[in-house]
């Protein structure tokens, strides 16, 4: 009964341009970062 009540599609699209900036974005933050610093993440 509540499956012909309600009903609702999921969809994902993903940005790759905007997954490169956030990507970008968190290497620059790591990279500033002092306690990282000679750590050997970035």
């Amino acid at each position: 009964m509540a499956k012909d009540q309600f009903s609702f599609d999921v969809v994902s699209e993903v940005d790759l341009q905007e997954v490169r900036n956030a990507v970008d974005q968190a290497q620059r933050e790591i990279s500033t970062r002092f306690d990282f610093k000679n750590t050997g993440t970035a």
